[in-house]
């Protein structure tokens, strides 16, 4: 009889309280920059101070020879944390002790468009996510089947496949999965 092999996904979105991220708010956002290492106490320190917020894992496993497999999340988005809150909240993040910056978002609207996507393709991946400090030129696209639909970012062709590139501008980086062409259309420009 044959063994049913079950599909998880890569990625882990993290949100304080639990289901923070399914309601993101729209109007005010501040991007967390912890000290290298340090995000998952950041969180615990926050999530105590009832500060609400979300942050991107990525399953890793390990084989250890003799001692078996270990799983651990590593962050995807290294140092980077997304609390929703304003400047009144700097003090209580800054007393985590454990905090480089803290970055105040614009355009919180986008962000939170950009979070959307992002908690799609994070929490639909069965495929290593790749984080990208720069973004190579392309064309914007919406993906139209498959398990991303509804999901807009911007490609870069590699013949029969596209890469499927979700930007975090405030950052400067973006996350990118590998997906078939045949799934996106051009999106309607602004």
């Amino acid at each position: 009889m044959a063994q049913q092999v079950k599909v998880t996904s890569i990625g882990v979105v993290q949100d304080w309280p639990a289901g923070f991220s399914a309601a993101l708010p729209q109007d005010h956002w501040l991007v967390v920059h912890a000290y290298p290492r340090q995000e998952k106490q950041v969180i615990a320190a926050l999530r105590a101070r009832n500060l609400p917020g979300l942050a991107f894992f990525e399953r890793r496993l390990r084989h250890y020879p003799g001692k078996g497999t270990q799983e651990s999340l590593v962050p995807l988005i290294a140092g980077y944390l997304f609390v929703a809150g304003g400047r009144a909240e700097y003090q209580a993040i800054y007393d985590t002790r454990r905090v480089v910056r803290i970055i105040d978002v614009p355009r919180p609207q986008e962000l939170t468009a950009d979070l959307r996507h992002l908690i799609t393709l994070v929490t639909a991946s069965t495929t290593p996510l790749v984080v990208r400090p720069e973004l190579v030129p392309g064309k914007r696209i919406a993906i139209t089947s498959g398990t991303f639909a509804g999901c807009n970012g911007v490609i870069a062709r590699r013949s029969h496949e596209f890469e499927l590139v979700v930007n975090l501008e405030l950052l400067g980086t973006s996350v990118s999965v590998t997906l078939p062409a045949e799934y996106a259309e051009l999106a309607a420009t602004d």
